[in-house]
Order: structure tokens, then C-alpha cells, then sequence
């Protein structure tokens, strides 16, 4: 069975084509197909009255829902030349897109947040589940601007055990798409940058970075009345980049679908696409020895 890499919720809503056309270079970078899956949400047919109609309404609703898909699917592996495929699922959402993303070995989940979500700043219980329990990078769309090429990717730099694999994953998306990666970090307390241990490991992340042929930048903050995450995000707006790269859990916390704070407020917050990574995501395939999960790393030193 042919495995999609790249899996992209899609509803028909504006943000799920931003974040179909977003998979497109996505799926080039890994060799790999796009499984658009759409999943029907039958909870009001379990109200009481409509259960012995449950069926027949849900039949209904999948044949035109194959309908349109089949024609979403067509249009888009004409326009991206590459192969697009779509299921349809029923259930809560998330659920469906987790377990597609397993099946497949899935290299990244894509998805939006509804329009409706955007307006009220918030973010949707679905996507969220997903960021927290998915195996694989999730990439969250915010904007119907698609961005394809990731030439300014913000990395913001603390002091976890897992900030070593969330460059790797850079430097991956550095050695395809000709990526500047821009650290970034916050000083916290009174101590002086160049003596804070941010600072220092800091200089070894750019060390690896560019060691690899991957051009990078650093910026470091004092504390200020700005959230850590403000400054994140501001800095990302102020260099224009296309994509933030996050992990999304706390070390100190015991549970890796724990969703830290910062990381949080940055997925809620951002405007550009942000892609979020579990400890799970990082590690992706590290169990073999000579890569991670992008075969693109194997020639990182």
C-alpha cells in the first residue's frame, strides 16, 4: 500500500485550501503524496429522533462530500504534480487524522483553523489535540496566505534537553528550501547575556547550523514587560519570516502531550505558520542511527 506522507485536514473552508497549497513543496521535500482527509462529525445524528436516520443522512452526506474531494484531489495533483489521494472519516476529528498519520508514517499533519476560530484569537480544540498527541511535525495555518518556500524560519532557543533536535529539523528545512534560520531566545533574571547559559548554548546551535551550510542568525533579548512569547512573535514579525518552529512541551512536565505555556500562546497567537513539535516528533525515527526522520539529514555533520 502506497504510504502519504504529508496528511492534510481539509474541511472546504478557506484556511484548509491554504494549508492544501502549503503541503504542495511539502510533499516534494519528502517524495511523497498528499492525503487530504475530511472527516464527517455525526454527533447531532445522535440526537434524540434522527438515530433511525443516522444512516441514510451519513450516506448522503459522504457521496457528496466524495464528490467534492475527488474534484479538490484532481485540481490539486494537477497543480502541484504530485499525487493527491483523499478518505473520508467519521467521528471526532482529530481521532481520524491522528490514526491516518500513523498508518502512513506520516513526515508532517497540515492543517488550518476555521475562520471563525481566527476572529475570536483562539484555537480550535481539534487542531490542538493534534499538535499535542501527534507523532510527526504539525503545521498550523493561520493565514490564507500560502507560504511555500520557508526562506525565514524563527527557532526560539531555551535551555530543554530537546533543543538539539529542533535543529536538526531546521537544518533539514535550511539544506532544502535555502532556509535562514534565526535563533532567538530571552535572558531572564539580571545576569549579563554573554554570561547567561542561554547565551552559550546559543553559540553552539549556530555553530552546528552553519556548519551544515545553513546561514544563520541570533538574537537575544533583556527581560522586559513583554511575555516571552511577545517577543517571539514580534521578532518573527519584524524579520518577515515565513514559519516558527516550536517545541511544544515543557521538560518538566510528565506527560509529552502536555502543551507548555509559550508554546501555547505561539500557536494561538502566530500569524505565520508554525511548526510544532512533540518530544515524539523531534525523535521521529532516531532509533536509526544514522539519520533522523528526514533522510535530507543524512549529510549534517
Amino acid at each position: 500500500m502506497e504510504n502519504f506522507k504529508i496528511i492534510v485536514a481539509y474541511d472546504f473552508q478557506e484556511l484548509s485550501v491554504a494549508a492544501l497549497k502549503q503541503a504542495y513543496e511539502l510533499a516534494r521535500f519528502v517524495d511523497s503524496g498528499i492525503m487530504l482527509v475530511s472527516v464527517v462529525n455525526d454527533d447531532m445524528l445522535t440526537l434524540a429522533g434522527w438515530e433511525k436516520m443516522k444512516k441514510k443522512i451519513h450516506n448522503a452526506m459522504e457521496r457528496g462530500i466524495a464528490e467534492e474531494l475527488k474534484e479538490v484531489a484532481e485540481k490539486a495533483s494537477a497543480e502541484s504534480g504530485v499525487k493527491v489521494d483523499y478518505r473520508i472519516e467519521t467521528g471526532k476529528i482529530y481521532n481520524p487524522i491522528l490514526r491516518i498519520s500513523k498508518e502512513n508514517k506520516a513526515r508532517f499533519i497540515v492543517m488550518g483553523r476555521t475562520a471563525q476560530q481566527v476572529e475570536k484569537g483562539g484555537f480550535g480544540s481539534t487542531a490542538m489535540h493534534v499538535v499535542q498527541r501527534a507523532s510527526c511535525p504539525v503545521i498550523t495555518v493561520s493565514s490564507e496566505k500560502c507560504i511555500t518556500e520557508f526562506k525565514n524560519v524563527v527557532l526560539p532557543i531555551d535551555l530543554t534537553k530537546h533543543t538539539r533536535e529542533k535543529v536538526f529539523n531546521a537544518i533539514s528545512f535550511g539544506l532544502h528550501f535555502n532556509t535562514t534560520i534565526h535563533l532567538v531566545s530571552v535572558v531572564m533574571g539580571g545576569i549579563s547575556e554573554r554570561k547567561s547559559r542561554i547565551y552559550q548554548k546559543m553559540q553552539k546551535m549556530k555553530a552546528i547550523i552553519e556548519e551544515n551550510g545553513v546561514t544563520c542568525t541570533e538574537k537575544l533579548f533583556k527581560k522586559s514587560h513583554l511575555s516571552i512569547h511577545e517577543v517571539i512573535l514580534g521578532y518573527s514579525e519584524e524579520i518577515d519570516a515565513d514559519a516558527i518552529m516550536i517545541m511544544t512541551h515543557q521538560e518538566i512536565s510528565t506527560s509529552d502531550t502536555y502543551i507548555g505555556a509559550i508554546a501555547n500562546q505561539i500557536i494561538k497567537d502566530s500569524t505565520i505558520p508554525v511548526i510544532s513539535l512533540t518530544s515524539a516528533a523531534a525523535l521521529h525515527k532516531q532509533s536509526e542511527k544514522s539519520k533522523y526522520w528526514f533522510s535530507k539529514l543524512f549529510n549534517i555533520k
